[in-house]
């Protein structure tokens, strides 16, 4: 009787080691920051890494919409590019906003609960901060609010309207610089 739970012990011990362990992906990198161009063809930037994360990497793609650019943005980095873990979107001027929200929150790997940012210019604001996820994170402990895609396309579908703040450049970090009130195109 005594034996038995040695050899229970001796026994989980043994199936502890060959359980699968939790972790990422060789070769992927978890994009923290998205923006979102538009214009003539849509640009799709992703910035990943950062201090939990190790080295910022990013990537860029370009497509005729938003679903192509979508579908071509993980093979663009020197690593595959999972769109998993978006916590910001900045988007520029020229995009179509609620088509972009829309997709994002149809996207099931993408979050609904990413806060949205507007600029000039996504793709040139990005490229040109070294970890604009860091800082994003700092703006939103200094109070400055940003509503998410869900609260975004509500307010879009409602009042035909919504309230975004505003992200300018200033000495290689993104600052706010007010808020603007997007209108939807009817």
């Amino acid at each position: 009787m005594r034996r038995w739970p040695v050899l229970l012990a001796a026994l989980l011990f043994l199936l502890s080691g060959c359980a699968p362990q939790a972790r990422e992906l060789d070769g992927m990198a978890l994009v923290r920051v998205l923006g979102v161009d538009g214009g003539e063809e849509v640009t799709l930037t992703a910035v990943c890494g950062g201090p939990d994360q190790g080295d910022v990497s990013r990537g860029a793609a370009s497509a005729a919409d938003f679903q192509s650019a979508r579908q071509a943005l993980p093979w663009v980095g020197e690593e595959e590019l999972a769109l998993t873990n978006i916590s910001y979107i900045i988007v520029g001027a020229e995009a179509d906003l609620s088509e972009a929200l829309g997709l994002i929150l149809s996207d099931h790997e993408m979050s609904p609960s990413a806060t949205v940012w507007l600029t000039q210019d996504a793709g040139a604001l990005l490229d040109a901060c070294e970890d604009p996820a860091a800082r994003l994170a700092v703006l939103e402990e200094q109070g400055v609010e940003a509503p998410t895609v869900v609260m975004v396309l509500a307010a879009l579908k409602t009042d035909w309207q919504v309230e975004l703040p505003v992200l300018s450049l200033a000495d290689g970090q993104l600052e706010p610089a007010g808020q603007a009130v997007w209108e939807e195109k009817v």
